[in-house]
């Protein structure tokens, strides 16, 4: 039927169009043919044509397009979506080589066909990045991999934390060992040259703490450590050096290097007198015999009665209360004696008796007795009783 514009653009019924795809029709191994059956996307894109070829004006001539505002327009968009659909379920593969026109033809379906690809060639790096990391998102193994990766990085960052942390420890341990070692072996050299090396021999012999005792004496009797080494002297040879002296009672040796040998001593105190053929016997509080003298010297009063037994209370008693009492006060004592240990009488200088009673508080019955003796000096005091210090009696 004719128009005044032109002739209709749709087929006549039962005939084929010029223009549209004639489908393949390739034969089978059996002599018959059969037609390929179109993938969903060349199914899609044909439904996108037919709906396009609908909306094209009446009157516009089969050749071409009258006024180009009307012409066929395809939302690429839902072509897009297509293709990744099918691409996702493996229809197609995607040619990405685009062929310079700006349109790329080039995708062929799994059955060997060509089909047309509306995406353009500068989308096509971009479709293909989306395609690739929706197949890197959908992928299980792949999802799997990174976080294994991952997992590997974060354990390689923590060894070498450790190792970090555990080498400043190491390195501090050894810092350590390496210091106490090397004091411990500057403390054995020390000991090796002062004991067998003339390096810290003994050089000056120093005595401290005579009164009674001549310094020189003691000198004299430890010059046989002249030459020998600090360390190598000894002590039990020390003590047979300094028995030929009764006056000492205690003594201590220090080793001062590099070259001092000092002795500190402590003299015994004389407290009794006895009288014998020979004159006066002058011992200590432990009956050691210090001096012989014809007179009694200061400070060692005679001894009367049991005092002269060194075994018995009363001298045990006698000598323990005459060394604790100051020198003044004992240098006043002439003579001294007891029955037992509980009656220690002193006889002074004055005149005066003093009964002393036992050992005890010796130091506090001394502070009595000297005040009383100031107070009591022009009364003409003969005897004090401070053996109870608390309450002494004076007649």
């Amino acid at each position: 039927m004719k128009r005044p514009s032109g002739f209709d653009s749709s087929p006549e019924p039962g005939l084929p169009d010029a223009d549209a795809p004639q489908a393949l029709t390739p034969a089978s191994g059996d002599g018959v043919e059969e037609t390929p059956r179109p993938s969903l996307l060349r199914r899609r894109i044909a439904a996108l044509a037919d709906a396009a070829g609908s909306n094209q004006r009446a009157d516009e001539p089969r050749g071409g397009v009258a006024d180009p505002s009307l012409a066929p327009t395809v939302d690429l968009s839902e072509v897009r979506e297509a293709r990744e659909a099918a691409e996702l379920r493996g229809e197609a593969e995607v040619d990405p080589v685009a062929e310079p026109g700006g349109v790329e033809p080039a995708a062929r379906d799994i059955d060997g066909a060509d089909r047309f690809d509306l995406v353009s060639a500068e989308a096509a790096p971009r479709f293909s990045l989306a395609r690739l990391r929706a197949s890197q998102e959908s992928d299980p193994v792949r999802a799997a991999e990174r976080r294994l990766r991952q997992a590997e990085r974060q354990h390689r960052a923590q060894l070498r934390s450790e190792s970090r942390r555990f080498s400043a420890e190491s390195r501090r341990r050894r810092r350590n060992w390496q210091i106490a070692l090397a004091a411990v072996g500057a403390l054995a050299l020390f000991v090796v040259a002062g004991a067998f090396t003339p390096i810290m021999a003994v050089r000056e012999v120093q005595v401290v703490g005579t009164v009674n005792v001549n310094p020189a004496d003691v000198q004299q009797a430890l010059a046989r450590f002249d030459g020998r080494p600090l360390a190598l002297v000894d002590d039990a040879e020390v003590h047979r050096a300094l028995e030929p002296f009764p006056m000492i009672q205690h003594y201590a040796v220090e080793r001062v290097p590099p070259h001092t040998l000092l002795v500190r001593i402590e003299e015994r105190v004389p407290v009794i007198s006895v009288q014998g053929d020979a004159g006066f016997s002058v011992f200590d509080s432990a009956g050691v015999l210090l001096a012989s003298a014809e007179t009694p010297p200061a400070g060692a009063p005679v001894g009367v009665g049991a005092v002269t037994d060194f075994s018995s209370e009363a001298f045990r008693s006698a000598g323990r209360a005459l060394r604790d009492m100051p020198d003044e006060l004992r240098a006043q004592v002439v003579s001294v004696t007891a029955s037992s240990g509980q009656d220690v009488t002193f006889t002074l200088s004055n005149g005066i008796e003093v009964l002393w009673g036992d050992a005890d508080r010796t130091r506090y019955k001394a502070e009595v007795l000297a005040r009383m003796l100031v107070a009591l000096a022009d009364r003409g005091v003969e005897y004090i009783d401070v053996s109870s210090a608390d309450a002494p009696v004076f007649r």
